[in-house]
């Protein structure tokens, strides 16, 4: 009984160590904000402070939420506020991070601060930037289109 207990401990450990990297981490949350993981259909009510994010994962905030995640290389800071939703992606090359945010819908306040790879990418319904160092909201309505500030 112990051995299969140890050897059923070490599948795990071992499961855990070859696993995806997280590429970000919720930082700040506040209201009702809903977490996809990418091989999921569905949104669930479980995002929350320290949940980490892995490539291709999807946020979505309700009316009177916010949630802020931060990337782990370069500390780049996305905010996303009431009604948005997004998908997070990013590429762990030489560790670093090849960042990319598709925005399907809402208000994103992004900080970029020194990106010597490839830089930061905003994919929106209507747009698309790149930027390696850049302070800037975003809002993005598929009826009115986008506005930078």
């Amino acid at each position: 009984m112990n051995y299969n207990l140890s050897i059923l401990l070490l599948f795990f450990i071992n499961s855990a160590i070859f696993a995806d990297e997280p590429i970000a981490l919720i930082t700040k949350s506040s209201g009702n904000v809903e977490y996809k993981i990418s091989s999921e259909n569905k949104f669930r009510s479980n995002a929350h402070v320290n949940t980490a994010i892995f490539h291709n994962d999807g946020i979505k905030t309700k009316a009177r939420s916010f949630v802020q995640f931060v990337y782990f290389d370069d500390g780049l800071v996305v905010s996303a506020y009431p009604k948005t939703e997004c998908t997070i992606n990013g590429i762990i090359e030489k560790r670093r991070i090849s960042k990319q945010v598709e925005l399907t819908t809402g208000i994103l306040k992004i900080r970029v601060l020194n990106q010597n790879t490839n830089g930061f990418k905003l994919i929106t319904p209507h747009s698309e930037l790149t930027c390696h160092e850049c302070d800037f909201w975003v809002i993005s309505d598929q009826k009115e289109g986008d506005r930078f500030y």
